[in-house]
């Protein structure tokens, strides 16, 4: 009953949470014509070492609907850093809550931002190398680095290592995309 009740509460927090980015994520007209229910892109970059993961996924879809798309997989992949070890720091969070809108989010922009990423693998591996910058020098306002250095070391490596087998990968990822139709860069 408890699990059914879960899953429940996950797909209602899904669905508002997918009306609620529908109406959050501006279009590029959007984007240009500054609508005021749209928070400024300066506004959101200025905050980022205090925004929650989920925030900056949602930042990353900003500047990628803005055409700011080498930005935006800098984001996508800083949120990514942010919210693995957040997540591995504090094991305990409710799973219906931010874990689940984080899965959410990543599922929803995964796709887009590393279809049009995955183009340019050097030009991916240097975004995923900016936002391992990034991270490494900007406190983390949400989840403490000090006392849990481990666990981000450990979720550092597994993206070192993701960057570097795409690197070593490349050929054959642009083959296949080739294969599938898909825009090489």
């Amino acid at each position: 009953m408890n699990g059914r009740r879960t899953m429940r509460t996950l797909a209602a927090a899904m669905v508002i949470l997918g009306m609620a980015l529908l109406t959050a994520w501006p279009t590029p007209a959007q984007a240009q014509t500054g609508d005021p229910s749209i928070p400024p892109t300066a506004e959101l970059l200025a905050g980022t070492a205090d925004l929650p993961p989920t925030s900056l996924f949602i930042l990353a879809i900003k500047l990628f609907g803005e055409g700011r798309r080498n930005e935006a997989v800098k984001w996508f992949y800083a949120a990514q850093i942010r919210g693995r070890f957040r997540f591995a720091v504090e094991p305990n969070l409710p799973p219906d809550g931010e874990p689940a809108a984080y899965e959410a989010l990543f599922e929803t922009i995964g796709p887009v931002i590393n279809g049009w990423a995955f183009g340019d693998i050097p030009g991916l591996t240097a975004h995923m190398t900016e936002a391992l910058d990034w991270d490494a020098t900007h406190a983390n306002g949400l989840t403490p680095k000090a006392p849990n250095l481990a666990a981000l070391e450990r979720v550092r490596s597994g993206l070192v290592q993701f960057r570097d087998s795409l690197m070593a990968q490349q050929d054959d990822i642009r083959k296949e995309r080739a294969a599938n139709g898909l825009e090489n860069r």
